[in-house]
């Protein structure tokens, strides 16, 4: 079997005289892709488990102040009953911000995510003076809560 040899580049980008065999090809390959790959998750933003019980006392101790997760039941905030995947501004009979309503959002995981964490910067005008939960675990934890609100 032919013995295949490459030059190697150097990381000037020009080559540096070295040959490597098929062995160190692989090698140099296999060290791009993992580089690569940790870029990508690097980049990625953290997942977190989801425990909608731990969740619930989340919910319980930071956020039934003013909501209840009870269908139609109206505290100081709309319910969050089948909050998941509504448009906001939408509970009829509930006073929103202009603000809430002209949102254009709708609350899916990721949207609540980024609403449990700074409600003020997601939808500027909110009425909701809740300062955000910026414990990422935790707004997993809700969401999870949230999803089986149905």
């Amino acid at each position: 079997m032919p013995r295949t040899e490459r030059t190697i580049a150097s990381p000037t980008g020009g080559s540096n005289g070295l040959v490597a065999t098929p062995c160190v090809a692989y090698l140099q390959h296999v060290g791009r892709t993992a580089l690569a790959a940790i870029v990508v998750f690097a980049s990625s933003p953290p997942a977190h488990a989801q425990d909608a019980d731990a969740g619930k006392q989340v919910f319980r101790s930071q956020c039934s102040i003013c909501h209840s997760a009870q269908p139609g039941r109206t505290i100081v905030g709309p319910s969050l009953f089948g909050v998941v995947g509504r448009h906001s501004g939408s509970v009829p009979g509930f006073h929103y911000s202009n603000a809430n309503r002209q949102s254009g959002l709708t609350w899916d995981p990721s949207t609540l995510d980024r609403y449990l964490t700074s409600p003020q910067q997601v939808v500027p005008g909110t009425l909701m003076t809740f300062p955000g939960l910026h414990d990422p675990k935790q707004r997993a934890n809700v969401i999870a809560f949230l999803k089986g609100l149905h």
